[in-house]
């Protein structure tokens, strides 16, 4: 689709509209004043027909004839009305005899019909009035032409004021859009000019922000602020994923490497009982470096695919069921692990969390590992529920403050002698957010770590509460 300015677009549209209601507003007005300028001059003709009437009705009929006839050429040399005065007699030899009449007039002024008439005489238009009374006949005309040029001048005097004022409105409508889209046009020159990264982009916005800007505008100003804030926390996390994921998996690709060497180059010599049975210890070790770059392997995955949005749909699943299958999976590999777990299945019966199963299953195995691994030689580990919060803590070394801040950051480890990649926690916290749950941290009493899954609450962030 071709690209059009908004600014322009608004401009033409509006002066369009101001110069159609101006167009509208004049023929409205033209044939409104031409209505009103005809019955103005109609009604001029009727008052001087009745004037004139009057003023011959006061002088003796013997005097009129002299008497008009004396004054017709001086008097009404000059008037813009034509005018003629007929008087009736039984003794005169013609029934209508005009005894006045001014210079320029029609001849047929006489022949009119009584009242209103317009007629043509030689080319030219006129308009008349026949008034009788009696005697007499007083007819008054003037010419079309004259009320055009009338109404052509009286529209000239509206028309120009009407232009003028149409003029200035469209120069104000330029001139206040011009204005309002000055932090548009402030923002296009400064993205055009300026070949920004993602820093100072951020910080631009972050300016802008908190700058006056039309509020029809600040919600594309504070998504695209998010857009690129989650950008760039997305770079720097794909950063962070290549350089330690690139360390992690060398880790057990190289302890393959070794023991399958060591392997090959006991079974090359004389096999013994002794060197059977180191084989087979090499190949053991081989073995557990396999898994243990399958659940890195896998854990990458869900974590790529989790970040990315790709979730399954949301379904109900029972904690009690869920956390059986757990333990009855972690125990093969931590033998140890039932004798330090204290359980409370009674908090646990008939709740059901609104996550589908595989991914509480991963929450929970996680969880569980990481008490484990991370609590030293501490004694038991309390799994229970609370008023829709699963808690998980253990007596293992308190974190510092530092600690909380990095604990779900990608390949973090307390420790680089302790089992596991630093990704369990960052599963966590991204699998919960998928499903609008919250993960917090709490330092426990009297030592160690309190790990809190809040299945009532759906904010997004991982928060981390000081001890009561």
């Amino acid at each position: 689709m071709k690209n059009y300015s908004l600014k322009w677009r608004l401009v033409s549209t509006i002066s369009c509209a101001f110069i159609l209601l101006w167009v509208i507003v004049f023929a409205w007005l033209y044939h409104d004043l031409e209505q009103r300028l005809q019955n103005t001059l109609d009604e001029r003709l009727s008052t001087s027909a009745r004037m004139v009437a009057r003023l011959i009705q006061q002088l003796p009929l013997e005097q009129l004839t002299e008497s008009l006839h004396a004054e017709s050429e001086n008097a009404l040399l000059h008037s813009l009305i034509a005018c003629e005065v007929s008087i009736f007699r039984a003794d005169v030899s013609l029934p209508q005899h005009v005894i006045a009449r001014t210079q320029g007039a029609p001849k047929n002024l006489k022949n009119q019909q009584v009242g209103f008439s317009t007629w043509t005489e030689n080319g030219l238009q006129w308009r008349s009035y026949v008034l009788r009374e009696g005697e007499v006949q007083v007819v008054v005309a003037e010419k079309i032409q004259l009320r055009q040029n009338l109404l052509k001048q009286i529209l000239q005097s509206v028309l120009i004021p009407l232009l003028l004022t149409l003029i200035i409105c469209i120069l104000l409508i330029l001139w206040i859009i011009r204005l309002e889209f000055l932090p548009l046009d402030h923002i296009t020159r400064h993205l055009i000019q300026k070949k920004q990264s993602l820093d100072e982009a951020s910080r631009y916005l972050i300016e802008l922000r908190s700058q006056k800007i039309p509020k029809e505008i600040q919600p594309f100003v504070d998504n695209l602020l998010m857009l690129i804030e989650r950008l760039h926390k997305s770079l720097e996390h794909e950063k962070n994923f290549s350089a330690f994921a690139a360390h992690e998996l060398r880790t057990p690709l190289t302890a393959i490497k070794t023991h399958v060497q060591l392997s090959q180059l006991m079974l090359n010599q004389t096999a013994s009982a002794q060197d059977t049975a180191k084989v087979i210890d090499n190949l053991k070790h081989a073995e557990r470096s396999i898994q243990r770059y399958q659940q890195l392997l896998e854990q990458l995955l869900l974590l790529s695919q989790t970040e990315a949005g790709i979730q399954a749909a949301h379904s109900h699943a029972d904690m009690r069921s869920v956390l059986e299958t757990v333990l009855s999976e972690l125990t093969v590999e931590y033998p140890n692990l039932s004798a330090k777990l204290q359980i409370d299945w009674a908090s646990l019966v008939a709740q059901h969390i609104n996550i589908p199963a595989p991914a509480l299953h991963m929450v929970l195995k996680n969880l569980i590992q990481n008490a484990y691994l991370h609590a030293e030689d501490a004694p038991n580990i309390q799994i229970y529920m609370q008023d829709l919060q699963l808690i998980i803590a253990d007596q293992g070394k308190s974190l510092n403050e530092d600690d909380f801040t990095i604990l779900t950051q990608r390949f973090w480890r307390k420790s680089a002698h302790k089992q596991g990649y630093g990704l369990g926690l960052t599963l966590v916290k991204v699998l919960l957010e998928q499903y609008g749950y919250l993960l917090q941290f709490q330092a426990n009493q009297p030592q160690g770590l309190k790990v809190i899954v809040s299945f009532d609450a759906a904010p997004s962030a991982t928060e981390k509460q000081q001890p009561d």
